[in-house]
């Protein structure tokens, strides 16, 4: 079988089956499946594909049309300007998470400070990873509770030639007395848990069956994970050190007053591309 006549049948049973960009999906596994890219199969649409190689497509196919986001499939997610490996052991790495990266930017504009940054509830690596491909001389502790997430956060680190600046610390926020053996930072970023447990019915499949559910969902409102961390931070931060949280849409006004409940000084909020407030930043 070609690639132009496996395509169009894929797309279209991805299409019928109410799946979101359906071309996309289908150009992402065939791809993958073959060892291509997704260009190659544009540009070679006569490319005569083995016949393991179509029993690779079926099976990923089957495994889309159970909702198995793309990414899960294929085990890595593009997020800034690296790629990470993604398992069920961790949150799918977003776009909108992107918005705390730029706002580091804004506030740290000197690319050469040796800054200290944690990443709380760091799950894939992607954020600490992210700010440390951009502070050359910058080192990150990836916080997160599960030590599953912790493994595949220590491997993209060494995928993407980091390692030496990235470290791994197992805790949890819902118990005492977490943060008592951290040292003190410049930067703490958090994309916690946010999602409201009333919520859980109306997510998609692909976040609700295959994403952690300790890294999506936070108790009545969704703010459990900000009253367990905000208070720990003017303890972490230095002096002037500065924090910046994900949020979900609607909940910037309660976390900043959360934050400044703890004592921090609010600097501003951030938006993603689809214009939400996605983030806020504070300062100790």
């Amino acid at each position: 079988m070609r690639i132009k006549e496996i395509l169009p049948d894929l797309t279209a049973r991805f299409e019928s089956a109410g799946i979101d960009e359906p071309a996309t999906d289908a150009r992402a596994l065939v791809a993958f499946a073959i060892g291509k890219t997704p260009v190659f199969l544009r540009m070679n649409p006569d490319f005569e594909i083995e016949p393991d190689q179509l029993a690779q497509i079926k099976d990923f196919a089957a495994r889309r049309l159970k909702r198995e986001p793309v990414s899960k499939i294929t085990q890595t997610r593009g997020f800034w300007r690296l790629d990470f490996k993604v398992t069920k052991d961790v949150l799918d790495p977003r776009s909108d998470s992107e918005t705390l990266v730029e706002e580091a930017l804004k506030l740290f504009q000197d690319r050469s400070l040796p800054l200290n940054i944690l990443d709380l509830g760091t799950g894939s690596g992607c954020l600490a990873q992210a700010l440390l491909c951009e502070f050359i001389n910058a080192r990150a502790v990836g916080l997160d509770s599960s030590a599953p997430a912790l493994a595949v956060a220590r491997e993209n680190a060494a995928a993407n030639g980091l390692s030496g600046r990235f470290e791994t610390v197992l805790a949890d926020w819902n118990e005492s007395g977490w943060a008592r053996d951290l040292e003190t930072f410049d930067l703490i970023v958090a994309n916690p848990p946010y999602i409201a447990e009333s919520e859980k019915k109306n997510l998609d499949p692909e976040v609700v069956d295959f994403d952690p559910p300790q890294a999506l969902f936070a108790g009545p409102d969704g703010l459990d994970a900000y009253r367990q961390i905000v208070p720990a931070l003017p303890s972490l931060l230095k002096k002037n050190g500065v924090f910046i949280t994900e949020f979900g849409k609607g909940q910037h006004d309660d976390v900043r007053d959360i934050v400044r409940r703890a004592g921090l000084r609010f600097h501003a909020f951030g938006t993603d591309l689809g214009g939400i407030i996605r983030c806020l930043s504070a300062f100790c």
